[in-house]
């Protein structure tokens, strides 16, 4: 009965402090959530479109609220050039939408770059590419 005791005793010694490490760990593990940072949800026009009449404008929606006074877009043709000196501008009816007016362009293929500052502190920056199809390509 004595050993028996003695077990009991000494099992709870190391198990209750384990349990109650655990525990704490657990807590602390769910008590503190991620940080996301903003995404690209939508953009207009889209990620490798093939448009048969050039964009007026490039319009990027996020899924957070963005710091339109710190965005950044700019249009690059294939040769690498910026199309336009324009600033992007934050729609004032969605926090989480920037727009960028364009001048005319010609036919051929354009990489929009961008860098986002999410309101949460956290730069977003990424490209991608559309194409405006020259009305001879056109079948």
């Amino acid at each position: 009965m004595e050993l028996k005791t003695f077990l009991v005793a000494d099992i709870k010694r190391v198990l209750f402090p384990t349990v109650v490490t655990m525990m704490l760990l657990a807590v602390l593990v769910q008590g503190s959530p991620a940080q996301a940072h903003a995404t690209l949800v939508k953009s207009e026009p889209p990620r490798r479109a093939t448009l048969s009449t050039a964009p007026k404008q490039i319009q990027l929606w996020f899924n957070e609220e963005i710091e339109g006074s710190y965005a950044s877009i700019s249009v690059l043709d294939s040769n690498k050039n910026s199309i336009t000196e324009a600033n992007p501008e934050l729609v004032y009816e969605d926090l989480k939408s920037v727009v960028l007016p364009l001048p005319d362009i010609a036919p051929g293929r354009y990489t929009v770059k961008y860098r986002i500052l999410s309101v949460d502190g956290h730069v977003v920056e990424s490209a991608y590419d559309f194409t405006v199809k020259n009305i001879a390509q056109k079948k």
